[in-house]
């Protein structure tokens, strides 16, 4: 059994981790930190498995330096539309299937969605960065139409982890007019360029030209929604920005940390603002 002071000292550990070294860990690394520590809950699966086709493959990107990988799944029958996932920081597109279980989360609230996720690379951000690689263009230009080639609907809908969830903000903020609802789970955002990692942002005119903050007002056609626990190192940059956004967002900020537990005990009330954005 895990005593209190066994459990006191861990969460000064992550806490002293989670502002540093924790948040550049892949979350599957650091949801297994916290696990040992007694913090979260068993990695478990959440929801029954829906047993949803998963198709994979590789895009040649004109706007990455690499080629990318991507996955794609689609419910037999009509659709709502189509879920762009973006994965966090040192993760790849696998993980909205592999730790998430999106397509099942899906199944499970009754939202009939194709869930789409691309590389966007461990550490971009999201966004086009001083070496040439521009995962939002490659998002935006290329994966996007190439998805659309194989499941006929435009219904989009943006959603994002962590890193991912500061993309899939820019992203909506970038295109407002081609999204319907963004939901981003945890998304690491810094309300100013000197307290940023050194990988997020190249310089603070970098970060000036991907703020989040300044363009909040371009998603007021889209549907957002953010979610964030209490006890994540980004929860007080996360209320400000949903508490600047008018309209108000959906939101929840409960119980929770920086971990793929917390993003799956989220993920039905994301798919079914989702879903209700795509079908109205």
């Amino acid at each position: 059994m895990i005593s209190r002071r066994t459990v006191l000292i861990g969460a000064g550990t992550v806490a002293a981790v989670g502002v540093g070294s924790a948040l550049e860990m892949g979350a599957r690394r650091r949801t297994s930190l916290l696990h040992r520590l007694g913090l979260v809950d068993s990695p478990d699966r959440t929801f029954p498995d829906s047993h949803t086709p998963v198709v994979s493959g590789t895009l040649a990107s004109a706007h990455m330096t690499r080629t990318v990988g991507w996955s794609l799944s689609r419910p037999a029958g009509a659709l709502s539309g189509i879920v762009y996932c973006l994965h966090g920081h040192n993760e790849d597109h696998r993980f909205a299937f592999d730790e998430i279980h999106l397509p099942d989360a899906a199944a499970f609230v009754g939202a009939r969605v194709a869930i789409a996720a691309v590389d966007g690379g461990a550490d971009t951000y999201w966004h086009r960065r001083a070496d040439g690689e521009d995962p939002l263009a490659m998002l935006l230009d290329e994966f996007v139409p190439m998805i659309e080639r194989r499941v006929a609907t435009k219904r989009r809908a943006l959603l994002g982890w962590s890193m991912g969830g500061y993309g899939a903000l820019l992203a909506a903020e970038t295109a407002p007019d081609r999204f319907r609802a963004v939901a981003a789970a945890s998304p690491a955002l810094w309300m100013s360029p000197g307290a940023t990692p050194a990988d997020a942002f190249d310089d603070a005119e970098d970060y000036h030209r991907n703020d989040v903050y300044r363009d909040a007002a371009r998603l007021a056609t889209v549907t957002v929604r953010i979610d964030c626990g209490t006890g994540d190192p980004f929860y007080q940059a996360a209320r400000k920005f949903a508490g600047d956004l008018h309209p108000e967002p959906e939101a929840s900020f409960g119980s929770g940390f920086h971990d793929a537990a917390y993003w799956r005990s989220v993920a039905p009330r994301q798919l079914r603002t989702i879903n209700r954005a795509l079908t109205r």
